[in-house]
């Protein structure tokens, strides 16, 4: 990272960290520093470059590990089911190859729904979870309203945001983004994230249309391990806007 005149971070947009070779032909995993294990999960039609902040800021005191889901990134769809399920699965199975435990785990948007069945289905792996702009908000859980909030949260993105999501999701491409959410809309976060078995920290953001904070506060009325934070002037990639605030969530929760 290097900081411009007028004081703003830049960062680059190529992907971060080392990919382990133990990992090549399962899970693209992405990992650098050392230290406590936090783990980053991107959302739909992302990839592990929309943590490049906050996985550069996180490597000075943890070991990061970014995955790349599949179908996302470098992935290529392999013609498999898309499920939740299925990239919990596969992310706790890299991460168990990295003999990792104990770990804070962070999710973006469908990665908070990846994030809470991992907790779910392997509690042994993590200490904390952190849902950052959690996907599905209940009261518009429909393909349409998805795909107009995206639209409308749009302009609202940092420009490099903007340029790393689109490639992103062309690469993707639009069936693979319409099929995958579809399993997204049809995973129950409320019902779910209640049966969490460690500390969770919800984080909305005030300009966030796909996950506003009245949807933060529905979370954590039915999860009583949970507690919500509001990010101010945060739109829906707030996991790079605002990554030094995430960096003190995971921290505090370290």
């Amino acid at each position: 990272m290097a900081s411009s005149a007028d004081g703003r971070v830049r960062v680059r947009h190529g992907y971060f960290g080392q990919i382990p070779e133990t990992l090549r032909t399962r899970l693209s995993v992405r990992v650098a520093g050392t230290g406590p294990d936090v783990v980053l999960i991107h959302g739909l039609g992302a990839s592990s470059r929309h943590f490049t902040p906050l996985a550069q800021e996180l490597s000075r005191d943890h070991r990061v590990i970014v995955p790349e889901l599949p179908g996302h990134g470098k992935n290529m769809d392999d013609g498999r089911p898309v499920s939740v399920a299925r990239f919990a699965h596969e992310v706790s199975l890299a991460l168990r190859t990295l003999n990792v435990k104990d770990a804070v785990i962070l999710g973006h948007s469908m990665g908070a729904q990846v994030s809470i069945e991992i907790a779910r289905s392997r509690p042994e792996l993590l200490k904390h979870l952190i849902i950052a702009a959690p996907a599905v908000n209940d009261r518009e859980d429909t393909l349409f309203r998805q795909a107009r909030r995206l639209l409308q949260d749009f302009p609202q993105e940092l420009n490099a945001v903007k340029a790393i999501l689109l490639v992103d999701y062309l690469r993707c491409g639009i069936p693979w983004w319409a099929k995958s959410c579809a399993q997204m809309l049809d995973y129950p976060t409320i019902d779910y994230l209640g049966s969490v078995p460690v500390p969770v920290d919800v984080v909305c953001g005030t300009k966030d249309s796909l996950s506003p904070p009245d949807f933060g506060l529905r979370l954590v009325a039915d999860a009583p391990n949970a507690k919500l934070s509001v990010f101010e002037d945060a739109a829906h990639g707030f996991n790079y806007s605002h990554f030094e605030q995430l960096a003190q969530l995971v921290r505090a929760a370290g």
